[in-house]
């Protein structure tokens, strides 16, 4: 939708100024911090978690917050060289509250330890549905990359740690059903949900819009990549990180350039311990090292390195994944600016090489590396105010390369690159074809925003402002082979052969936002409300430059809303809408080349032979491509009966995006020229050609041209469950659940397999059938039970992990009987519609065939669970050993049974981590 930005404000204003009768009651909380041993910590940090309420420890190790929004929150205390500690507490209406703190040098040492995603949790300035994993929940996981730690989401399934593919993550999404013809080569629901799954890493957002790494519709290249999805998030190892927040809901005004969710990702920095890890299973090994320095009062500087493998299948084949991350951290704090500078890198290099003994010729690589420099300035702005800078250039260098050995039967062949007829060559029988996919990409994030916060009327308000400046380009060579062996094979005398394109010929995207956030905290009546609105405008920039005008906008209002009617019980709903830019390579696809056959002069002889071709060549740009637009919404529940009780949250969530960029097959025509020859024998030399040609005939064809016609609906229910930890036997229960349905919807038609296959080049038939689009669904039902036996006495967690997939079916909706056609194409392009009550007259026999390679049938996997097991003891010296299996019984390795595919889960996995610090803070 189109709003000019002054009626945005005063709904905005207009939204905030209903929470103004409310009068206001706020709590107290203090106490005091010791260590495991009794003595007080002194500048230890206490934070209401998802809030700016921040308080320091004095040298007794008392701390006081004042005016604490009641209900259930989280209170995180911590201290450089101690292991943070989350206690989740119910704050009154009013008063004090006291809330006692321990902190241990060794986080298997505290009593309360949460290994697993709070169920209760709050995003930093967020109201909307999140999830919190903090550091031991982290290392806990034993897992290589993020994708790994995002298993402790509700609705993840599960999966043994590796980096053997590309890894995208898509929030609120299951995958769903038919393969990539039923979008027409578009991307399918799950890339499509990671694409608009925002990844934010120390305040900057990554970015795959610039992402070329594609062949356009007809492409046949097998490379590692997510291309069309989500970002590879094998680039973030897990070591690296300190904090997650997984953002499920509507999220602030303040993200934007997406429609899913966000994931929020802070790295490790500041002064740490220098410790090594070391991770090893038969298939992965991980190397990693960390350490953080203090320089004086002002600087710290925190490195972190990371090496990790992985194979395939060792003994069997010799594939080999292989990751190189770096990163540089510093802090400096002069004066009243806190200056945070990083510099990240990362190599990620995929080889799967030639297997002569199973398929000859085929083999692909792909080396990803890249580099991220972003710089964040904050400065207190007053009393109650701080000013925020972030900058940032991230550059991405993308080589791939593919080949595989095809058979193809001697057919006419051109190599033309502009339209026009010429003479043409054949070209057939077996051939190695091999294809480079060079992106050169680049990204540069710029954001502004003043944050402030103040008192009136009684309220506790809190607002957010800001401008964002982004620009991306691919300068890469882009996609190159042999034009003479080119990577496909059919060619059916109209759609040829693909032609190679460079990427740096495509100019780069610029866009804008401005957005303001207002987050307002009241209480009435023993009642605390808490009201959270925005309002958010982008643009996507029809030049390269951020004054050109825009090309499209979207205003996106958002609300979200809590009521705690007690301390314990918390309502929460929300509603909003998100934008999603399209991708650079459907702002700008590739031209497609038509070749059209125009004398097919074929003898045993190859010195006879005569090919006249005309190469036709469409630009399938669409201007009018813009904003994918999404709707969200959710209601909540949460109880929570204070520390070491019941946590319980459930949520209901529905998402629309509509108008995300896909391929629509545009119909038309072209003209083909037909000849007489003057000397047809075959005297051993071509036939001669009577010029200019006698007659012409049409010849339909499809243009596959970008456009907004996907459209995704997620709508389900998560729960999340923390039981009482039953103290005799030190155990606690951890239980979460989700249903998940996704439907992925194309507008436009089907023009199925006989369009290309029987009435293309058969100019004896005048008509070809058409069907709507189909509805690709995806249904899954997931629980996932974590039992947590620990003995802080001894430094041990044992923890058991059952995941039960209880329903994953996919299915395609749409008609496939002979009367399912909606209408026919004729030969020049036009589409002609049939009423379903005439489908069966006779003058339509002809359109009355089957829907060829269409199934109506659902897919699904057998119900079923595994089971992981995972031990955790202390060392000497603040050292940690760790053993895992997964999936230990592995109850899937009988075959799949009638009516189902696969199993659920790989083969039983085990391994060890071995955590060693080096030395003590410094």
């Amino acid at each position: 939708m189109k709003h000019p930005v002054p009626r945005m404000l005063g709904m905005l204003l207009g939204g905030l100024a209903v929470a103004l009768p409310l009068a206001a009651q706020q709590a107290n909380i203090q106490g005091v911090v010791r260590t495991d041993a009794g003595r007080p910590v002194a500048a230890a940090e206490a934070r209401i978690e998802g809030t700016a309420l921040v308080a320091l420890t004095d040298s007794a190790g008392f701390y006081r917050l004042r005016s604490v929004p009641p209900g259930p929150q989280i209170l995180l205390v911590r201290r450089i060289g101690f292991a943070p500690t989350r206690l989740p507490i119910t704050v009154p209406t009013s008063g004090t509250l006291t809330v006692d703190a321990t902190l241990a040098a060794s986080a298997l040492s505290l009593p309360d330890i949460i290994v697993t995603a709070d169920p209760i949790s709050r995003a930093a300035g967020e109201l909307a549905t999140a999830s919190v994993i903090d550091r031991e929940a982290i290392a806990a996981q034993n897992a290589v990359g993020i994708r790994g730690v995002l298993e402790l989401l509700p609705g993840v399934p599960m999966s043994p740690p590796g980096i053997d593919g590309p890894q995208q993550f898509a929030l609120r999404n299951v995958p769903s059903s038919g393969s990539t013809q039923l979008t027409n080569g578009g991307p399918g629901a799950s890339d499509l949900a990671a694409f608009g799954t925002q990844i934010v890493v120390d305040g900057v957002p990554m970015s795959n819009n610039a992402n070329l790494q594609t062949t356009g519709p007809r492409g046949e290249v097998n490379v590692p990549s997510t291309a069309g999805g989500g970002i590879d998030l094998r680039t973030i190892p897990a070591a690296t990180l300190e904090r997650i927040e997984a953002i499920r809901g509507v999220p602030s005004a303040r993200f934007g350039d997406l429609t899913q969710g966000v994931i929020l990702v802070e790295t490790r920095a500041g002064v740490v311990p220098p410790t090594l890890n070391a991770r090893y299973d038969p298939r992965t090994f991980s190397l990693n090292a960390i350490a953080g320095r203090g320089f004086g009062t002002r600087h710290t500087v925190t490195g972190h390195l990371d090496v990790t493998e992985t194979r395939t299948a060792p003994g069997v084949r010799n594939d080999l994944s292989r990751r190189f991350t770096g990163q540089l951290a510093h802090r400096a704090t002069p004066g009243r600016w806190t200056l945070d500078s990083r510099l990240d890198l990362f190599r990620v290099l995929q080889d799967s090489p030639e297997r002569p003994e199973v398929v000859e010729g085929r083999a692909s690589r792909a080396d990803d590396r890249g580099v991220r420099v972003s710089h964040r300035g904050r400065r207190p702005v007053g009393q109650q105010a701080t000013f925020e800078l972030t900058a940032s250039v991230n550059h991405v260098r993308r080589d791939a390369r593919s080949q595989s050995l095809l058979i193809r039967s001697a057919l006419p062949f051109t190599d033309r690159l502009e339209p026009g007829t010429s003479v043409g060559k054949y070209i057939g029988g077996e051939y190695l074809a091999a294809v480079d996919l060079d992106g050169s990409e680049w990204h540069v994030y710029t954001r502004a925003e003043l944050d402030q916060s103040f008192d009136a009327l009684g309220f506790t308000n809190r607002t957010r402002s800001g401008l964002e400046l982004r620009r991306e380009w691919n300068g890469g060579p882009g996609y190159q082979f042999d034009i003479e062996f080119p990577p496909q094979t059919t060619f059916n005398g109209v759609q040829g052969f693909d032609r190679p394109r460079r990427f740096d010929d495509v100019p780069p995207i610029a866009s804008t936002a401005l957005y303001v956030d207002h987050r307002a905290r009241a209480g009435l009546a023993g009642m605390a409300l808490d009201v959270q609105a925005g309002m958010r405008l982008d643009l996507l920039h029809r030049g390269t430059a951020w004054f050109s005008a825009p090309r499209d906008q979207v205003v996106q209002p958002r609300v979200q809303a809590e009521l705690a009617p007690a301390g314990w019980f918390r309502l929460r709903g929300g509603w909003g809408r998100t934008a999603k830019m399209p991708p650079l390579s459907a702002l700008y696809p590739a031209p497609q080349y038509f070749d059209v056959v125009n004398v097919n002069w074929f003898t045993n002889d190859p010195a006879a032979r005569l090919a006249v071709l005309s190469t036709f060549v469409d630009d399938p740009t669409n201007p009018d491509l813009g904003f994918a637009v999404g709707t969200k919404s959710e209601v909540g529940v949460e109880l929570a009966s204070g520390r070491r009780g019941t946590a319980l949250a459930v949520t209901v969530y529905r998402d629309r995006t509509r108008g995300s960029a896909g391929l629509n097959p545009d119909p038309g025509f072209l003209t083909r020229d037909l000849y007489d020859f003057s000397d047809s024998s075959f005297t051993g030399v071509p036939p001669t050609l009577i010029e200019p040609p006698t007659r012409a005939d049409t010849v339909p064809i499809l243009v596959d041209r970008p456009a907004n016609n996907l459209h995704l609906l997620s709508e389900g229910v998560e729960i999340s469950l923390t039981l009482p930890e039953f103290r005799p036997l030190n155990l606690r229960l951890d239980v979460q659940g989700a249903w998940a349905r996704t439907e992925l919807e194309r507008d436009g038609l089907d023009f199925g397999r006989v369009f290309a296959e029987s009435f293309q080049m058969n100019a004896n038939r005048p008509r070809s059938p058409y069907w709507e689009s189909p509805v690709r669904t995806g249904e899954r039902v997931l629980l996932t039970y974590r039992l947590i036996h620990h003995q802080p006495e001894l430094g041990l967690i044992i923890t058991a992990t059952m995941q039960h997939n209880a329903r994953d079916r996919t299915q395609n909706l749409g008609g496939a009987d002979t009367l399912a056609f909606a209408g026919y194409v004729t030969r020049a392009g036009e589409l002609v519609p049939v009423p379903v009550e005439r489908r069966g007259d006779p003058e339509f026999a002809d359109l009355r065939v089957a829907r060829i390679g269409f199934f109506n049938d659902p897919s699904q996997s057998r119900a079923d669970w595994m089971l992981g097991i995972n031990v955790t003891k202390t060392l000497p010296m603040g050292g940690r050993l760790n053993f895992f299996a997964f999936n230990a019984l592995d109850r899937q390795g009988r075959l799949a049974e009638p009516g189902f595919s696969g199993r659920n889960y790989p083969p039983i996995r085990y391994g060890m981590t071995v955590m060693m610090p080096l030395g003590g803070p410094r």
